[in-house]
This record gives structure tokens, sequence and C-alpha cells, in this order.
């Protein structure tokens, strides 16, 4: 017998490592019951590539000193032959008695206690691919078992599943059985920090953890493929993905590849007809191929199928797609694709479909209408699959239509910050056409270039006039629609306007400097003016009113302008300025969470401003340690695409952050950042940018000017216009130690709102008044509102009064506190166990039920059942709890008791 069989691999290699991430649990578990008395069997089950192989071997590898490992490998070549994997066991039996249960037993049993004898060890046989095992030789196995001669230890796919014999034992109560459960966000996270590091981009392990579906093997995968072609590298220490995933690297071709030759001739067309034309109507497909194939398929999760009335079929992984169509030639996808037209009687009528269908066009040669070309090229910019928008872009021949594709190819490269490209493509458009819509075409991306290239508004607006102009024009050229045109090119001047001044925070010289937010007819240049109004609120110090201006433009501006794509972030931008200003930092968790839960490519050109507003969260927070992470992180992703134009921004606050832990090299390096980049569009931002420099720079020392600076910045009218700039302002002069800056705060309190400006305040007043007893409420206040630098200031002016006052009890009581809070400022990003329960304060006592019930396993109907209420109840509380905790679903929850 092969003495290799006998070897029992332990798991150090790093991907062995990382397929058993988060699989401790499940080791223990089946290590216990092999050595147990109770089960005869651990069942390892799951999906293709989940890790069973390397928990099988971990398994092994924990037991080696204890158990004889005899290995068994299913076939599939072999799973139609009785007892065809025992043949290297039973060579020696005669031919006659090849077929007879009792001569295999006894020939089996005879070789396995051959090596039973050798060790002295109890026997344990291990069965990989179990699902691929021919019935007799699983009743053979169960004989084995049965009878207490030998211990199994048995992996197997989940579908099919297991010979009917394994599962039988654990029907019996006999066996115990795993279900082995796809990775969590969390556990992705930590795959990643130990094949590459820890400074990985938080949205890498989410977009990878998506795309994986949890799935160790495919994971691996992306990850081996994404260094190769240069899509997940490393900048100043970062890891982070330059652009969407490539899903055909060599590393996935190959798992797909060795998918496909367990697979017939008729299941193969069958994979590659869905991935070519996904989704596809299953009565469709089955015309091509048969219903047997399709059903193999389904039932062995290679394909998926919605449900009716009109069932359409797709990849069960989808990552497979690309993969699948790299390894079809042209010929071959042309033929495939002719074959299956012949059969439709309609387009597509799905945004996907239509994308899918473009796309296999171009890939084979096939000439596609000029029309479905642009839709297509819509449809992708909006998605963020910039590649095949610009495709399908360059393909359109009739003039007209290559205007708008023109705007099109403008808006990717607006999306990768590539404003000077966008705007030459923009400008050579800009103004012109023979029919309205030609003329409006791109008008609007034409003005956000302009601001992002730095003009200021009334220059662009100047510039706009031509609009104008040449409505006026085509008017006298129609007269018939005379006054259709000069409504639409005016309303559209209007939203330009508007656009402008909201993206600057500015308000026009007419304006008296205050906007008008009231009713449009207009959607878009009302959204902008109730935008332009947040960040007047906003100035004045009103966090609560610019937040619910902010969210009235958000639910007003609605969803599907496909020019202005980044219209929501921009709202979604205005809206966490105003709650981090105002610290209510749960609302602002939230609302990022949205931006976070779109699309992996969106994640990409939006990621880098989310990551910015964590950091600045911290940095507020006094977790400036943190902070500088954080923000570091998010500038690296911020060079790769910046649609909302932080960069300068958020080089600002790192550098704030790195000059409060005393991190000067990388401060200077933040420094020269922030002073190559261009200055944020909006003034209020490019204020806060210059305020925390000059902090930043004071807190290195040697910048004696730095209150005076810092006044000067939060008061730009000197009139009491701009409170919230002045209330920034002051508070960083106070966290420098400048006391006068405590009275001039308690004058503006009445003005601000939101719990970071009362926090602070009361610390003002505790320094004004500069008891002891009143720092320590300062401090608990500070503390409440998670600002844990000022409460840590507050304690500590505290414990020096007690100490002035001889009061050593309340002195080390006030110590003891303030270390609290520093501890807080200094600890270790992530959510730990406090943080988890912290957040629970968000639900209400019913959904602190539910999420408790769907933490134990329950499903939505035994939740239902179990506190009287309907499902569709459930489902709701569900759903809100998921949105104020920021998580994605059940596995992410926190574990916690009911209230």
């Amino acid at each position: 017998m092969d003495s290799s069989r006998n070897r029992a691999p332990v798991p150090d290699a790093p991907e062995e490592s990382n397929a058993l991430t988060g699989r401790t649990e499940d080791l223990g578990s089946a290590v216990e019951a092999i050595k147990g008395n109770t089960h005869v069997a651990v069942l390892l089950l799951g999906d293709s590539g989940i890790g069973k192989s390397r928990l099988l071997e971990a398994v092994v590898a924990g037991l080696h000193a204890d158990v004889t490992p005899v290995r068994i490998h299913g076939s599939p070549s072999l799973a139609n032959v009785p007892y065809g994997v025992l043949g290297p066991f039973i060579v020696g039996l005669p031919v006659q008695e090849a077929t007879s249960q009792l001569a295999v037993l006894r020939t089996f049993w005879s070789r396995l206690e051959e090596e039973r004898q050798a060790t002295g060890k109890p026997l344990l046989l291990i069965v990989d691919d179990a699902h691929d095992l021919d019935e007799a030789t699983a009743g053979i196995l169960v004989e084995l078992a049965a009878a207490g001669w030998a211990k199994l230890l048995v992996a197997s796919a989940s579908r099919p599943g297991l010979p009917e014999p394994l599962l039988q034992l654990w029907f019996e109560g006999i066996a115990q059985r795993i279900d082995l459960r796809p990775l969590t966000q969390r556990q992705t996270g930590a795959i990643l920090a130990r094949a590459l590091g820890p400074q990985v981009l938080p949205n890498v392990a989410e977009i990878l953890w998506e795309a994986s579906e949890g799935n160790p093997l495919l994971l691996n995968g992306l990850i081996d493929d994404a260094k190769s072609d240069g899509t997940l590298l490393q900048r100043n220490g970062v890891w982070l993905l330059t652009r969407p995933l490539n899903s055909h690297g060599d590393r996935l071709s190959d798992v797909v590849r060795r998918q496909l030759l367990r697979r017939t001739p008729e299941e193969r067309q069958t994979l590659n007809l869905v991935a070519l034309a996904e989704p596809v109507s299953r009565e469709l497909i089955e015309a091509m191929v048969g219903e047997d194939p399709v059903a193999v398929l389904i039932e062995h999760e290679l394909i998926r199928v919605t449900p009716a009335p009109h069932p359409q079929l797709r990849l069960w992984h989808s990552i497979y797609g690309d993969t699948l169509r790299n390894l079809i030639s042209p010929a071959r996808s042309l033929q495939l694709r002719q074959s299956l037209l012949r059969l439709m009687d309609s387009e597509p009528t799905s945004a996907e479909g239509l994308l899918r269908q473009v796309s296999w066009s171009m890939e084979c040669g096939a000439e596609v209408d000029d029309r479905q070309l642009l839709r297509a090229a819509v449809l992708a910019s909006r998605l963020h699959q910039d590649d095949l928008a610009r495709q399908a872009a360059a393909l359109v021949k009739d003039p007209d239509l290559q205007v708008v594709a023109r705007s099109v190819t403008a808006r990717t490269l607006f999306n990768t910050s590539d404003y000077a490209a966008a705007r030459d493509i923009l400008e050579a458009d800009f103004a012109q056409g023979l029919s309205v819509a030609v003329l409006l075409t791109g008008t609007l991306m034409w003005a956000a270039v302009q601001a992002a290239l730095g003009h200021p508004p009334a220059e662009i607006m100047d510039r706009a006039g031509a609009l104008l102009e040449a409505g006026e024009r085509l008017a006298t050229e129609h007269p018939e629609d005379s006054g259709g045109i000069l409504a639409a090119t005016r309303e559209r001047y209007a939203t330009m306007h508007a656009m402008v001044f909201a993206l600057a925070g500015e308000y026009p010289a007419d304006s008296g400097g205050a906007a008008d937010p009231g009713p449009s007819g207009n959607v878009l240049e009302g959204a902008f003016k109730l935008a332009l109004e947040s960040e007047r609120l906003l100035v004045q110090g009103k966090a609560l009113q610019a937040f619910a201006a902010a969210s009235q433009a958000l639910e007003s501006a609605g969803a599907g302008h496909e020019e202005l794509y980044f219209l929501a972030e921009f709202l979604v931008a205005r809206a966490a300025a105003a709650v981090i200003h105002g610290g209510d930092w749960n609302a602002a968790e939230t609302l990022l969470a949205g931006v976070a839960a779109g699309p992996g490519p969106n994640l990409i050109s939006f990621g880098g401003g989310v990551h910015a507003a964590h950091g600045i969260i911290q940095l507020y927070q006094g977790k400036a340690a943190q902070a500088m992470t954080t923000l570091s992180a998010a500038l690296e992703s911020l060079r790769l695409a910046d649609p909302q134009q932080l960069f300068a921004l958020t080089a600002a606050m790192a550098f704030a952050a790195a000059a409060e832990v005393g991190a000067k090299d990388k401060a200077a390096a933040f420094l020269a950042d922030y002073e190559a980049a261009p200055r944020a569009v909006s003034r209020y931002l490019r204020i806060l940018s210059e305020m925390e420099v000059v902090y930043g720079k004071a807190r290195l020392g040697n910048y004696p000017g730095a209150v005076g600076e810092l006044r000067a910045l939060g008061r730009l009218h000197g009139d009491g216009s701009t409170a919230g700039l002045e209330f920034d302002s002051l508070a960083l002069c106070l966290a420098l130690g400048d006391r006068e800056a405590a009275a001039r705060l308690l004058e503006l309190r009445p003005e601000l709102e939101g719990p970071r400006a009362a926090a602070i305040c009361h610390y003002a007043a505790a320094v004004s008044t500069d008891e002891a007893a009143d720092h320590l409420e300062a401090g608990k206040a500070c503390e409440d509102a998670e600002l844990w630098g000022f409460a840590a200031l507050a304690y500590d002016a505290a414990a020096n009064g007690y100490r002035a006052a001889g009061d050593t009890l309340r002195e080390r009581m006030a110590l003891s506190q303030r270390k609290r809070c520093l501890d807080r400022a200094d600890s270790v990003a992530g959510r730990d166990e406090d943080a988890e329960i912290d957040a629970l304060g968000l639900l209400t006592r019913r959904e602190r039920d539910i999420v408790a019930l769907a933490v134990r396993g329950l499903s939505d109907r035994q939740i239902a059942a179990e506190l009287q209420v309907s499902i569709r109840t459930v489902e709701g509380h569900l759903y809100r709890s998921y949105a104020k905790l920021n998580v994605k679903g059940r596995d992410q929850l926190p574990g916690v008791p009911p209230s």
C-alpha cells in the first residue's frame, strides 16, 4: 500500500491558512467528535471551493498522533462503478466476487487491519469528494463505522450531496454534520490582512467579498489575479484597487477549467450559453440543449434560476462569467450567438440583459445598431463599467448620436478625475447642435468639469451664456418650436447656475448672500438650491437644519439623472458635512453606509470620500492615530478617483492628525500633498482645510500666529454670519490651550446646534469658571458626545483642581477617567465588543428582540411565530436594524441578548 496514504499534511501554507480563517470552531468540533464516543462519523458539507478539503486536512493534522489515517477519494468517472474507488484495496479479490458486498467487505477490512496493526492506533477513514462515491462503496463505509471498526471523516459538496447510506448516519444521530458557510466580510478582511498586511483599504475587502460571495477558493484566485495584473497594488504602504476586478485571470481561469472538465459536453455548452447571454430565458436555453443539462447544473448549483412567471438563468457565481467568456473563442461565440438569436423573438428588456447582449456582440465582432450601442454606453457608464461604456460609445456612427456618445466618454473620464481630457471632449460640442436635445447634451457635465478644474462660478456662467445664445439662434431657425426651445435652454442655464454655485458653496452676487430654496418646477435646480442652503446653514452653525436641508435635497432630486451620475454622492457629502460638524456620529455612519452599499465600481470611485469622512469623524473624536491611518488610506484612493474633489481637505486633516501624534515625517508628506493639490471646490471645505493646516503647524511647534490666524478664518465676513466656521476655529484654539476662546464660544452657544457644539461649549464653560467640579461635568458631557480628546482635557483640568484643593480621592478618580478617555482615543481601529453594544443603543426594543432571535439562527418565519407578529413586520425591523448597525445581513449582526 502506498505509504503516502498515511501522511497527515499540516495546513501551514498561506493559502491553506487563509482557507481556515473563521473555521476554528468547526475544526475543534470535528476533532472533538472524532475523539469522542458519541459519533462514528463527521460529515463536512459545503459548496465547491468553500474549504472542505482544507478543513478535512486540518482535522487529520489535529488527530495524526491518535489515529491511523486511510484516504479514499471520490471520482466522477467511477461514480457509477460499484466499489470503483476501493480498487487499490481489493486488487486481490477474484473477478467473480467483485460484486459481492460481503467479499468486498472482507477483503477491504483485511487491508485496513494491516494498516491498524502496523500503527496500533484506531482507524480513521478519510473520504474526500464523497458526493462522487458510488452507493455500494458508501454502504461498505457505513457498515465499518456502524460496527465500530473505524471512524469516518467525510467531505462532500452540498449539491448533489452525500450518498444515501452516509446521510443515514446523520439521520440516526451517530454522525456529526458540519455545514461550512461562506466567509463573512470580516473573515474576508482577516484573510486580506494575513495575505497583504494590515494596511488594506476597507473597500478592497468589501469588493472582494461580494465578488467571491465568501468562497475562499474564488477569493484566493481573485487576490492572486488582481495582484498579477496590477488591479490590486500597494501605494505608500496601502493596498487598494485601481479599477474594477478582472475576473478572467490565470488563477480563476484554472479554477473554471477544472470545473468544466467534470461536466458533460451538453452541460459545458449550457454553461457557455448562460455565461454569454445571462440573464437568459430558461425556456430558450432548454430549447437549445434540452432540459436535463439545465436541471443538473441547477441541482449542482452552477447556474441559478429566477422565480416564475418568466424564469431566467444566470451563473451561480457571477465571477465565473468573464472567465467562461474568455475561454470561448470568438468564432465559437459568434456561432452560439447566431443559434440563440434564431430562437429569440425580442430584445432583452433588462439593463443587464442589454449590456450583456451588446458586449457579446462586440466581443465576437457582430454589428450592433447605433441606438442600442448608445443605450448600452449610457447604462454602462451609470453602472461605472467605464471600459464597456467607452467601447460602445466609440462604435456609434450617427453624427447626432455621436454627441451623446462623446458626453458618455467624458463622463467616464470625469469618473477617474481626468478633468482636462473630459473638458477637451465637451468643449468641442458645447453650445453646438441642430436640435435642442443635442444642444443640451453634456452641458451639466461641462459645468461640473469647469468647476472641478477650479474656475469660479461667475466665470463659468459667463461662458455658459453661449448656451442661451445658441438657444436663441435655434429658436429663430425653428419658429414653430421657438417657445419650447427657449424654455428648455433657459431651464438648463438655471440648473447650471444653481449647480456651480452649490458646488462652490457660494452665493450669486445678486442674491444678497442668501439662497432661495423655495419650490422650483426644475427638480435639479431645486435640489442644488437646497444644497447651497444647507451649506449656508452649516456656516452659520445650524448643523441640524443644514442636515435637514441636505436630506430634503436628496429626497427631491430622486434618482436616474444620467448626466449627473455624481449628484447623489454630492448631496450625501453635504449631508455628511452637516452631521459630522454637528457630531451626530450614528447618523453620519448610516449615511455613509448608503454609499458603501453600492456596487464595487461605485466604491472604487466614491470609496475614497467615504474613508475620508470616517477619518474626519475619528479626528473630531480625538482618535488622532486612527484618523491618520484612515485618512492616509483615503488619500491613496482619492489619487485614483476624486469626483467630489476632497483630496485637499483629506490631506489637511491627515496633516493635523499626524501633527497631533507627533509623526513629523508623515505630517511633512501630508502637508506637501495638500500644498500641491487643487483647493477644494466648496468654500466651506476649503476654509476648513486651511484651519486644520494652521492647527497642525501649531501642534508641530514654533507657529506663534496660529490662534490669530484661526480666529480670522472663522470670521470671514467680520460679522456674526459665520458662527459655524467660527465654532470650528475656536474649538481648535481651545485644543491649543487658548483660554480666551472659551468666552467667545459661550457667546456663540445660543446660535449653535448639535451634540458636538454642546459638549465643547460645556467644556468652554468649565474653562471660564476653572472649577474642578465643572471640569468633571464637562468631561462627562464630552464623553457622552464621544469627544475623547476634549473629555481627557476636561478630566485633566479637574484632576489639577482637586490636587490643588488637596482632594486626592477625587483627583485619582478624575485621572482614572482621563486615562479611560485616552485609552478610547488610542484604541485599535475596528468594532470591538463595546462598540457593538453601543451600536445597539440605536435600536428600538422590538428591533433588539428581533435581532437577538436572528443571531440565534431563527428564520424570519420562526421569529414571526415567536413574537406573534407578521413576517413582513420582521423583515421591516431587520432591514431598519441593518441600516442602523451599518451591516449588510444576519452574519454581521453583533451577538447580543434581547432587551
